[in-house]
């Protein structure tokens, strides 16, 4: 089964969108990774998820790590970060696919994201 967004997200420009998850808005934003340990930036902007700041802004700093640079992936990842997963920064030692977690697992247990993505665990 395919991918289907199980959010609604709204004000789609080039480089922003916001949804709103059991009473908390998340904003999806376009810019500029922040700069590494020796303050170089890279030139090209990337996805960010950003939680609300209450006014209807995104905090400055980022949720989550960069979400990548094609917008219909970064919204894939926004949402299973927002609906209580995790990237476990771990791989399937078969073909490098990314394993996830849900947030509030105690078992341990991970999943990988072509199957997440697949619909198979949500």
């Amino acid at each position: 089964m395919p991918w289907k967004s199980r959010l609604t997200w709204t004000g789609h420009t080039a480089g922003y969108a916001t949804t709103v998850h059991e009473g908390r808005t998340w904003h999806l934003s376009k810019h500029l990774s922040p700069p590494d340990d020796q303050g170089r930036y890279s030139p090209y902007e990337r996805w960010y998820l950003h939680a609300d700041d209450g006014q209807g802004q995104p905090l400055p700093d980022p949720a989550s790590g960069t979400l990548g640079r094609n917008r219909v992936k970064a919204l894939q990842l926004a949402e299973l970060i927002i609906t209580g997963w995790e990237n476990t920064s771990q791989v399937r030692p078969s073909d490098g696919v990314q394993l996830w977690r849900r947030t509030a697992a105690t078992d341990g247990a991970v999943v990988p994201l072509d199957e997440l993505l697949a619909g198979k665990h949500r």
